[in-house]
């Protein structure tokens, strides 16, 4: 009896999985007949592509149920897989759609010129950079998730729900890197031709399936995806780690950092900005007459970049060697030996010492800099072209023939509602009514989000304020549903903001 209540708890969530899935498709294909340019239609291709895949496999355990003995009345999960059936069929006429458009002349002579082979292996790399960048995506939510849920825990402790929910989510945290290292290894494999094409595909169905439903209760994850690719078997330079204990700022660094000394016999020169001294480290077979050392020490100094007379370097024997005297007469036995010459950097840069500008120069400078902060651009001096209709329709002459006076202006666009101004911005994309919608906007205190492509703006003061971000309620316009929406406890960091003067 038990085990029947549980049977029937499975087809339950299936089933409703199931009326989720086919309201979702339906939406996904209004908006795909909707659809006003070409890069929103392949979106909502590639999103109802997605969405066909889960109701496939819903409908692969229908089957196994319908051809069960366990369940007597299958009339409810035949119709649920006759209505996944059906939008398969409407997938399969997008489908063509699609391959009709593929296969005009424009497509027909780009394929002459695309190797298949290759075509291939491009479509499985962009799947590979879009599916690192969704998993990307969703652990910045959950990291996000995890500040907001660990600041209301400070505030009220003991709170076992929130603990769990914190737990589950750095479990997920680590299980996407774990699929973002083994995807960004595959697609270095697939650069340098180590992994074929097939053997990817073999783990493409798996790999959208953890993406899809990894957060379901009652997801089983294959911990096997990869096995059959052998990536340990591969060398390391093709293995993608992330360096630890470093942030951006010291790798940076180390990388520009100028090394004080060297084992090689070339000469550095000394560095005049920062003042320190440079360390030459110089071979020695045997001690040398002062004057191989003078000459090097000069070589040294005209590696600086100074152009004139080299000043005199009252260099000593006790200035070279720790002890030792340098007498003319037949050399000694070769001794392999290295020492160090300190050059002051006065002595070869900076003889005199720095030089204070005047105000003049201090003026002319700062013009300079400020000259350099607002250079013209090429097209600056082109003339403004009169604005084109890309789909020119006639239209009753009782309505405007041509746009209203003023209409490219910021006061003409601050009158319009900030829907009509969310429409422009995101329908005319490079005009200059684009750019005006955007100002105006930004005049509203809206701010664009760069990672999610998104207007938002503050609904309150920020709970939280740092140098890198920001933290409490936002209200933000979602251009696929049109509409605002609300989000709490939303991390808005500042490098994802576009915060360029609109002049």
């Amino acid at each position: 009896m038990a085990d029947k209540r549980k049977l029937q708890g499975e087809i339950d969530r299936c089933l409703k999985k199931v009326a989720e899935g086919v309201e979702q498709f339906e939406d996904i294909w209004q908006k795909l007949h909707n659809a006003a340019n070409a890069n929103q239609k392949e979106k909502y291709e590639a999103d109802l592509k997605k969405e066909i895949k889960k109701l496939q496999r819903l409908r692969d355990q229908i089957k196994t149920w319908v051809a069960s003995n366990e369940i007597k009345d299958k009339r409810q999960l035949v119709e649920n897989r006759k209505l996944i059936e059906t939008q398969m069929e409407r997938f399969k006429v997008v489908e063509r759609e699609t391959k009709t458009k593929a296969y005009s002349k424009e497509g027909l002579g780009l394929a002459q010129k695309v190797d298949p082979a290759q075509k291939e292996k491009e479509e499985t790399e962009q799947w590979l950079t879009n599916t690192i960048d969704t998993l990307n995506m969703q652990v910045d939510q959950f990291e996000s998730e995890v500040e907001s849920l660990s600041v209301q825990t400070r505030k009220k402790k003991g709170d076992k729900e929130k603990q769990d929910r914190i737990e589950e989510l750095k479990r997920l945290i680590e299980r996407h890197r774990y699929h973002i290292r083994m995807l960004e290894t595959i697609l270095r494999m697939l650069d340098n031709d180590s992994v074929q094409v097939e053997a990817i595909h073999k783990i493409k169905d798996d790999v959208e399936y953890y993406i899809d439903s990894s957060q379901d209760p009652d997801f089983e994850e294959n911990e096997f995806i990869y096995d059959d690719l052998d990536l340990e078997d591969i060398p390391p330079s093709l293995m993608a780690t992330s360096p630890q204990g470093h942030n951006d700022e010291e790798m940076f660094l180390q990388s520009s950092s100028t090394p004080t000394s060297t084992t090689s016999s070339s000469p550095i020169p000394p560095s005049p900005a920062t003042g320190t001294t440079v360390s030459l480290m110089l071979p020695l077979q045997a001690p040398e007459p002062l004057s191989s050392l003078k000459a090097m020490a000069e070589r040294a100094a005209l590696g600086s970049g100074l152009d004139g007379e080299i000043p005199s370097l009252h260099l000593t024997d006790r200035d070279l060697f720790s002890g030792t005297s340098a007498t003319p007469g037949p050399p000694a036995a070769p001794q392999p030996a290295v020492t160090e010459v300190n050059l002051p950097p006065s002595l070869g840069a900076c003889p005199l010492g720095p030089t204070p500008l005047s105000k003049d120069q201090l003026y002319q400078q700062a013009m300079q800099e400020a000259a350099w902060t607002h250079m013209p651009h090429p097209s600056d001096s082109e003339r403004i072209r009169q604005y084109l209709m890309r789909n020119p329709c006639p239209t009753p002459p009782f309505h405007h023939q041509m746009p209203p006076h003023h209409s490219d202006s910021i006061e003409f666009y601050q009158r319009l509602s900030t829907e009509t101004l969310f429409f422009i911005f995101y329908y005319l994309e490079g005009t200059k009514a684009q750019y005006l919608s955007a100002k105006a906007l930004k005049k509203q205190s809206w701010r664009f989000h760069t990672k999610y492509m998104m207007w938002f703006q503050r609904h309150e003061e920020p709970k939280t304020i740092t140098d890198e971000f920001e933290q409490g309620t936002y209200i933000y316009f979602d251009y696929e549903k049109w509409g605002q929406r609300k989000k709490e406890g939303f991390t808005f960091e500042y490098r994802y903001l576009e915060d360029r003067d609109l002049q």
